[in-house]
């Protein structure tokens, strides 16, 4: 198996962060058209959230003139996605495409394997 981008992350927590990602983020070619640092970590699963799209403003696509895929606290449902690791260099564009989003949110995380 190869190695992901997240195997040993001790002293790499100044210049790094991990990123949860779900829709269109979840492709390559898509995460490094504004995040080029990004490298994939692991497939994951956010517990007691939702997928859904758009978002509370309405907001669509600019790009498809469709909704936005969002997440949201839902005890007992599940989102899953990839984690990238990405340089911090790259909070700025992805708070520009993510601008419309009222808050960010924080997740302790723990990885298991099986």
């Amino acid at each position: 198996m190869a190695n992901s981008g997240c195997e040993d992350l001790r002293g790499q927590e100044a210049e790094s962060f991990l990123y949860f990602a779900y829709g269109s983020n979840l492709l390559t070619e898509r995460i490094h058209l504004r995040n080029p640092s990004a490298v994939f970590c692991c497939v994951a699963r956010l517990q007691d959230y939702k997928l859904d799209f758009g978002n509370s403003q309405g907001k669509t696509s600019e790009t498809w003139h469709g909704g936005i895929a969002t997440i949201f606290q839902s005890p007992g449902d599940e989102v899953w996605g990839v984690v990238w690791k990405m340089n911090k260099s790259n909070l700025s564009s992805l708070d520009k495409s993510f601008a419309w989003v009222q808050k960010k949110m924080v997740c302790h995380w723990s990885i298991r394997r099986s």
